[in-house]
């Protein structure tokens, strides 16, 4: 393990970036002064399993050089590089995004994964294609970012000059807030913002609003006073009538409405996190709790997001919505009717027994009860009915080749349950059908990451990156496919094009021959009816590789043998038709094209390469005119048909 010599340098760095504390980075220079500096910052931290030390590695050996470079990675992947996320962790915060459309680093802090001010660190200090000046810089109109952002390229961002750093970004940071002119004060306003705030986006937005519209903060200690006032005046106090009622409204319904825990729990799970340490286990309740914002991972401990929310959502607030809902205080009532009648006769017009008035309430509550299981009911097959209707539409209209309907519908569904790992799988094919295979592989990935089995879902990845011509990717897709069912021959024959497409003909060949061998087996229990178009499809695939080498007897044996299978199969058909112009038996080539033109069933565009490889093979025996009429039938076809047209001059 390598670490910067740079101790005090690396342990600041840490710390801005929110990773360690002040005082874990100061028992760290004590320590270190007590073993002569034998280990480095870096190592003690590590070592005290404060850090993990891929993370140390990352800021010693790559953090200076990456901070002064433009970068076009999405912020995601330096995280990753720091060993802060996974990729199974990337990949569902993208699923989630596909969703919510919430940007990366605010899903990546809901689920705890990371911290505000991790994340504004990385992107204050990565000059990124598509990053804000950080969460406190965000707050900002984009025109201000605009304005000082190339005043942040200009930045010397050096491992000797931790200062000059700090300063340059706080500079701009004043400029954008507004508060510049403030002086060495300007620092104190902003730590005394984020005290209350730690760097949340949108708090920190409306509370430098609020400042901007007080001019009248002169000394330190008055202005530490003002801002502590305009905190508590005017966001705290009476929130469910300012200007921030839609956010914090938002998060009293995740917590008191949450459709994937009980509303007790999460209320009592809450009131422990203010009155003492918890520990993270990641229970169900513990990341819905994570969820709604409210708290975040510290640590190892759960801990209240901000000071801000801690006096919104406070001890007394949590026992008065206790007390508000009896059942969440988990008082019981019975379900079963009673069966004392005379429990609920009245005894006289003007008098109610008190016996009598509990078994009204628990009638009531028994009704109460009773609606909201039969509405939970229903709601629950109403959803199982739109699901599968939405799902058996998106698959009509992938079928159809209605290929924006298809999407449309499996939106829908993934709208209701997002969970849904099949739907992934078939909007990823509908999006290829658009010709969208960067969204194909998001989609298809998505599913992967629900049900790491799903095996479709890994063959949808695989065909995505091979349109994507990120072949050696899609090899490991396929066989993450074939290592789950070793029995479907499409996975060994897609991996076979990828194969093809990295120039490694050979390895195309073994994979085909494999998926061959399983065709066979299966001909051999099922019979060839099953496997006709799988057949077809594996000899063209062999054919063509074979080509490739110039192995022109074994191509066009494998083709004969495809067309055998399936007589109309068109790959098959012109495969062997080019296989016979490059070995030079130009006139079975020419009786081949001319015969696959005699099929009706050919769409345009298969008439047209058909007549661009007769014409071709015209030019090669010499006979001009005729090729020359074959490249306009192919062009009359196909307008935008270039290389038949450039074909066509070379024809002479």
């Amino acid at each position: 393990m390598s670490y910067s010599g740079k101790q005090i340098l690396l342990g600041e760095v840490l710390r801005q970036a929110g990773l360690v504390s002040a005082k874990q980075v100061n028992q760290a220079l004590k320590l270190q002064k007590q073993i002569d500096g034998s280990l480095t910052i870096g190592e003690i931290l590590a070592k005290e399993g404060s850090i993990n030390p891929q993370t140390i590695d990352f800021f010693a050996d790559r953090w200076s050089k990456l901070a002064r470079e433009k970068q076009t990675e999405p912020i995601g992947q330096y995280l990753k590089q720091a060993a802060l996320l996974n990729e199974q962790q990337i990949q569902a915060i993208l699923a989630e995004q596909l969703i919510s459309k919430r940007k990366f680093g605010e899903v990546a802090i809901a689920k705890g994964w990371i911290k505000q001010t991790t994340l504004d660190f990385f992107l204050n200090q990565l000059k990124t294609a598509e990053n804000s000046l950080s969460t406190v810089n965000s707050m900002a109109m984009s025109q201000q970012s605009q304005n000082f952002s190339q005043e942040l390229s200009k930045l010397d961002i050096q491992q000797d000059s931790s200062e000059k750093v700090h300063e340059g970004f706080l500079q701009i940071k004043r400029k954008l807030l507004k508060i510049e002119g403030q002086g060495a004060d300007s620092e104190k306003i902003l730590e005394q913002v984020l005290s209350w705030t730690n760097g949340h986006s949108l708090l920190t937005q409306k509370l430098f609003t609020l400042i901007t519209q007080t001019p009248d903060l002169h000394s330190w200690q008055s202005e530490q006073k003002q801002i502590d006032h305009l905190v508590r005046s005017k966001i705290i106090n009476n929130w469910s009538n300012n200007e921030l009622k839609s956010h914090l409204s938002g998060i009293e319904t995740r917590l008191l409405r949450n459709p994937h825990c009980s509303s007790r729990q999460l209320l009592q799970l809450y009131q422990k996190v203010l009155t003492e340490a918890v520990e993270v286990d990641n229970s169900q309740e513990q990341q819905e709790l994570i969820n709604t914002g409210l708290v975040l991972k510290q640590d190892d401990q759960l801990v209240v997001a901000n000071d801000i929310y801690q006096c919104v959502f406070n001890y007394r607030w949590v026992e008065e919505k206790l007390n508000l809902q009896p059942q969440l205080r988990g008082e019981e009532y019975s379900l079963t009717p009673t069966t004392n009648s005379q429990a609920i006769v009245k005894t006289s017009p003007s008098i109610v027994e008190p016996r009598k008035s509990w078994f009204n309430l628990r009638n009531f509550l028994l009704l109460l009860s009773l609606i909201g299981l039969l509405t939970i009911f229903f709601n629950n097959i109403f959803k199982r009915i739109a699901i599968k209707t939405s799902f058996e539409q998106g698959n009509l209209m992938l079928k159809q080749k209605s290929y924006v309907q298809a999407v449309e519908k499996y939106n829908q569904l993934l709208n209701i349950d997002s969970n849904y790992f099949q739907a992934w799988t078939n909007r990823g094919y509908a999006l290829a059908g658009l010709k969208q295979y960067e969204a194909m592989r998001e989609s298809c990935s998505t599913a992967s990451i629900i049900n790491p089995a799903a095996v479709y879902a890994w063959n949808c990845q695989g065909e995505a990156l091979h349109n994507l011509k990120r072949d050696q990717e899609a090899i490991a897709a396929f066989d993450q496919a074939i290592s789950l069912n070793q029995t479907d021959p499409i996975f060994l024959i897609n991996k076979s094009e990828s194969l093809e497409g990295l120039g490694d003909n050979q390895g195309s060949i073994d994979s085909i021959q494999q998926a061959i061998k399983i065709l066979e087996q299966i001909e051999a229990t099922s019979g060839r009816q099953n496997i006709q178009g799988e057949f077809a499809v594996a000899l063209t695939f062999l054919g063509n590789s074979y080509r490739q080498q110039n192995k022109f007897d074994q191509a066009i044996a494998s083709y004969e043998r495809a067309i055998n299978y399936s007589p109309s199969y068109f790959p098959a058909r012109v495969g062997k038709g080019i296989t016979l112009s490059k070995a030079k038996r130009t006139q079975a080539a020419e009786l081949e094209f001319k015969s696959i033109l005699q099929d009706s069933q050919l769409t345009p565009i298969q008439q047209s390469q058909t007549w661009f490889y007769l014409g071709k093979t015209f030019c090669q025996t010499g006979a001009s005119a005729k090729g020359r009429d074959a490249f306009n039938q192919a062009v009359k076809l196909q307008p935008d048909y270039k290389i038949a047209k450039i074909a066509k001059q070379q024809c002479r």
